[in-house]
């Protein structure tokens, strides 16, 4: 994994592939013993002995073999044409029962290439779970054979003709299974229902065929799968906000009915709808719902890959624990990171691009294979202050995410570099103008105007800086007065030359899954006209917006979100270089911006920059 320390581990040499014949591999079962009171870490545990005789990998089962060799994919270095391995004794195991990634194929529908491409990802780093939530507004995502309906054009308002055939399904399944996964298949009800109530002739939820069709399908899904290999069915359950959708006492017990039927395990999301006295259903928590106690829970709080963006979501990976417990146990099952793009995208790739999918799971697999000690709320959303021990581990966090882009990602779409490293200052919040020379560019310790003094912050870190999180979580300013909707901040940047160099710059950035950020129209940073940046004095203009000013989840996304556009290009000047912004609410409060080069087709830092506060090197 991406382990600073891994347990139990011990680095004595290294030595290189060329070696005497006697040089031995051996991979055996065994007994890998573990802490703990349920199966899930003793199957998935393992020991992996390198030294200069050969390599040795014992586990218990076969999964915990295949983790063995995950674990010797990251150890293998190539340093002068000669691949060494370090010499080490590791004995591993997770410390949750479910780590995984839920996509949205309903509403944006990936190819299976695709998908297949981001399961070798998580299969890579150990994680266990695809969740597909194969059913939305825009499509029932597929096929079926006893309601062929559901995949006539007439019941998709997005991408019809666009589903899994069975037989895809199926191989999907299997492909998912050789590398350690299982699928989690969800049919999201009786909520988010259109294309079913198209699809079966239904123009509410309340007609019994609905509930006989959704419990036929359920039969045929599992059909198709043998428990085994996908132990459970989700059936969503969330957010039936619409009279059409309000069922009767009857449905959702018919529908668990028919998952324990088959073998399976029911999970529904919470707060969703829950048939009264059980305790089976194994909760998965959104938003910041907490779980109820005593029952089954898988954790999918505040970890929305949707609503994070390429600059902010390693705090939340870091910093946040899954489940908000240690360790894994009975009922804490683990977490799932979930991806949910509602906005229409024409380019599949764009799933992968406007938010930081592939980056996310990296740096996530760490929290639910390794468990998260303590979970830091207060760096959610920002980074420790300078020094601390949490600002340091978070620095070499980053650092070995920066190297598994490095090492394992050429051809991935992994959006992701560095940004520990800006420093910043901010002032305010002020009204629009009340800082004259601000507006006018002067940049000062302090000003005296208005009858009023006005200080800089104390310097903070980070590429994406939250005056004020949207959610709730801490950003970087406490107090905010009517008013008072502008805040100003400023660093310099230090270049040994003149040069041009590229800038992921973005403010109040667009969710993938809403237009609550709104959407800046021509000329404009932002649908708050206020913001903007300035390089040495001289405005960086913004991009030129495809669809400028258009709102609604139907205009597909092209360059809104920088993470899918070309990057800004900025000049820098030999020495300091002044960076100015001026930062204003939408409904997020926040400012990107980091220097970037492009390079073996995916984005890195451009090393050779410092930052600083004041101008003054460290």
């Amino acid at each position: 994994m991406l382990f600073q320390e891994v347990r139990k581990f011990k680095l004595a040499h290294h030595f290189n592939e060329n070696l005497k014949s006697e040089f031995f591999f051996i991979v055996k079962l065994g007994s890998v013993e573990v802490p703990g009171h349920w199966e899930g870490q003793r199957d998935e545990a393992y020991r992996l002995e390198v030294n200069a005789q050969g390599i040795r990998i014992t586990a218990n089962t076969i999964t915990g073999l295949y983790y063995g060799f995950q674990t010797l994919r990251q150890l293998v270095v190539t340093k002068d044409g000669n691949k060494t391995i370090a010499a080490c004794k590791i004995h591993d195991y997770p410390a949750y029962k479910i780590r995984g990634l839920m996509h949205d194929v309903g509403r944006n529908f990936q190819s299976v290439e695709q998908l297949k491409m981001q399961v070798d990802v998580l299969a890579a780093y150990k994680m266990n779970v695809f969740h597909g939530h194969l059913t939305e507004y825009h499509g029932w995502r597929l096929e079926s054979k006893i309601h062929p309906n559901l995949q006539a054009d007439s019941s998709f308002t997005r991408n019809p003709g666009d589903f899994y055939t069975q037989k895809q399904f199926v191989e999907f399944v299997d492909y998912c299974w050789a590398r350690g996964v299982i699928v989690i298949p969800e049919f999201d009800s009786p909520g988010h229902s259109d294309a079913f109530r198209k699809g079966v002739g239904v123009k509410t939820m309340r007609d019994p065929k609905a509930k006989d069709a959704m419990v036929k399908l359920i039969n045929e899904l599992c059909s198709l799968v043998p428990k085994e290999k996908m132990p459970y069915v989700h059936v969503g359950t969330d957010e039936v906000r619409h009279a059409e959708e309000r069922v009767g006492a009857d449905y959702l017990p018919a529908l668990h009915k028919a998952v324990h039927d088959n073998g399976r395990e029911v999970i529904g999301w919470w707060k969703g709808m829950t048939v009264k006295g059980d305790k089976q259903q194994i909760l998965q928590t959104w938003a910041q719902s907490r779980p109820t106690k005593g029952m089954k829970h898988i954790d999918s709080r505040s970890n929305y890959v949707n609503h994070l963006e390429s600059l902010d979501f390693a705090t939340r990976m870091f910093f946040q624990q899954p489940c908000r417990v240690p360790h894994g146990s009975m009922n804490q099952l683990g977490g799932i990171l979930c991806h949910w793009p509602d906005n229409k995208v024409n380019d599949e790739k764009h799933t992968l691009t406007n938010n930081p999918v592939l980056p996310a799971v990296v740096a996530y697999s760490e929290a639910v294979w390794k468990g998260v000690k303590k979970d830091h709320y207060a760096y959610w959303a920002k980074l420790p202050p300078v020094g601390s021990d949490e600002y340091q581990a978070y620095v070499d966090f980053e650092k070995r995410i920066a190297e598994h882009r490095d090492r394992f990602m050429a051809g991935k779409p992994f959006p992701f570099v560095k940004t520990h490293q800006i420093e910043w200052r901010l002032l305010g919040p002020v009204a629009d103008g009340e800082v004259q020379s601000l507006e006018k560019g002067v940049v000062k310790d302090i000003y005296h105007e208005n009858n009023g003094v006005y200080r800089w912050t104390k310097p903070l870190r980070g590429g994406a800086i939250h005056v004020k999180h949207f959610f709730g979580f801490q950003g970087h300013l406490k107090t905010f007065r009517k008013g008072k909707d502008v805040v100003w901040a400023n660093t310099f940047i230090h270049s040994d030359k003149d040069q041009d160099v590229h800038a992921w710059i973005s403010f109040n950035t667009t969710s993938s899954s809403d237009n609550r950020a709104g959407v800046a129209k021509a000329g404009d940073w932002n649908a708050n006209p206020k913001c903007n940046i300035w390089v040495n004095d001289k405005r960086v203009e913004p991009p030129r917006w495809k669809n400028p000013g258009k709102m609604g989840k139907e205009f597909a996304f092209t360059n809104e979100i920088y993470s899918s556009r070309q990057a800004t290009k900025i000049h820098l000047i030999k020495g300091w270089n002044k960076v100015l912004i001026k930062t204003a609410p939408s409904w997020k409060w926040v400012f990107s911006f980091a220097p970037v080069r492009i390079s073996d087709g995916y984005t890195k830092e451009v090393m050779e920059l410092q930052y600083s506060a004041t101008g003054q090197s460290k």
